[in-house]
């Protein structure tokens, strides 16, 4: 069975920025293992500071007209947890900056471009819990909760995310230029916090 057109075209449109992204100093230091326990707890409050404000956005939009439930969606619990397993408190976790420089978010279409970006994330992060589990040897329930997300049931969220982007898009052009572009700015808006304060651009 082909698949969907705008599955097809969100890959092949977005993959220059997702390689981007994936090859900031954070993602190389995890991927070489050169990586510390400080640069993790770093890529973990960068993390933490960009999923806040997106998650309190997107939480606005009626997913379920898409057979989405956003709260098991959620990952700043898992991000929470992993701090503090890593020696933070609750207030010095509230008072992490949070990305400002956000895509926008002015239709469903929008926001399934932005969620495509954070669902996404969830595959890579298979191969990610396995790096920090050989680095430091942290697993879901010590330290590396985000990296974790669904465990096992990461192919059955990402196939169920999938069919609601088939959805929202509607084998419309309109739409899914709407989504595309909004997987774009999302990739850029991360790259952007990313790396912010780490010395490679000024934001």
């Amino acid at each position: 069975m082909e698949k969907p057109r705008i599955l097809t075209e969100l890959k092949s449109q977005t993959r220059p920025q997702h390689d981007s992204v994936e090859g900031n100093p954070f993602g190389k230091a995890m991927m070489d293992g050169t990586m510390s326990i400080e640069q993790y707890k770093e890529f973990l409050q960068k993390f933490y500071g960009f999923h806040l404000p997106l998650e309190q956005a997107l939480s606005a939009f009626e997913w379920s007209r898409l057979g989405i439930a956003f709260d098991e969606r959620r990952k700043i619990t898992l991000l929470e947890q992993d701090l503090r397993a890593l020696g933070m408190t609750d207030v010095e976790i509230a008072l992490l900056p949070s990305a400002e420089d956000l895509p926008p978010m002015n239709s469903l279409e929008a926001a399934v471009g932005v969620m495509y970006v954070m669902e996404g994330s969830t595959l890579g992060g298979q191969i990610q819990a396995r790096q920090v589990q050989k680095m430091f040897g942290f697993t879901a329930e010590n330290g590396a909760a985000y990296f974790s997300s669904y465990g096992a049931n990461v192919g059955v969220m990402w196939k169920g995310f999938c069919e609601a982007i088939v959805s929202a898009a509607n084998d419309n052009e309109a739409n899914e230029s709407v989504i595309i572009s909004s997987a774009k700015e999302t990739f850029a808006a991360l790259e952007r916090w990313l790396m912010h304060e780490v010395g490679v651009v000024e934001v």
